[in-house]
């Protein structure tokens, strides 16, 4: 299915970006993660595989990643932007967390064949494949919009790496 429109998020405040943010994936991401997790311990019911093993701990890995990382945006980083909007602020923990988030989805991307099905998998391994699939676009696209419009709306402290 294709966009009909695009959104400009430069033509968005920071308390604007935040509130989408919120509003349109964190509640909805945080809903699919706890989706998936069911149909993963259904599979692990039914299908008591290596792969299942290890996609079940992966995915535990993002979860708690994920988590964290809303919980800092909603407690620290969204009302420090919208409070001391001039204050400046170190995103270098928030990099970390999306750092990390993506170093998983590389690995679940890995396990998973590069999302590429295959014909032997259950019928249940499939859905559950296909709804990990669209749950990391949709981390990709929040990522995305943080990194490469909230953030540099924001004033940051400079770090510097020895």
């Amino acid at each position: 299915m294709h966009k009909l429109h695009i959104i400009n998020f430069n033509d968005f405040s920071v308390e604007e970006l935040s509130k989408y943010l919120e509003d349109r994936y964190y509640t909805q991401i945080l809903l699919d993660i706890e989706s998936i997790q069911n149909l993963l311990d259904e599979l692990s019911c039914n299908e008591d595989t290596e792969i299942v093993s290890v996609l079940n701990f992966i995915y535990s890995q993002l979860s708690v990643e994920v988590k964290q990382l809303f919980t800092k945006d909603k407690i620290l980083l969204f009302p420090h932007l919208k409070n001391r909007p001039n204050t400046p602020i170190n995103l270098r923990p928030f990099i970390q967390i999306h750092q990390k988030i993506n170093i998983i989805l590389i690995q679940l991307r890995k396990l998973l064949n590069n999302y590429i099905q295959q014909p032997e998998w259950s019928n249940q391994f499939k859905i559950c494949f296909n709804e990990i699939f669209s749950l990391e676009q949709t981390i990709q696209q929040v990522l995305y919009i943080k990194e490469n419009f909230l953030w540099t709306k924001v004033n940051v402290i400079a770090t510097y790496e020895n």
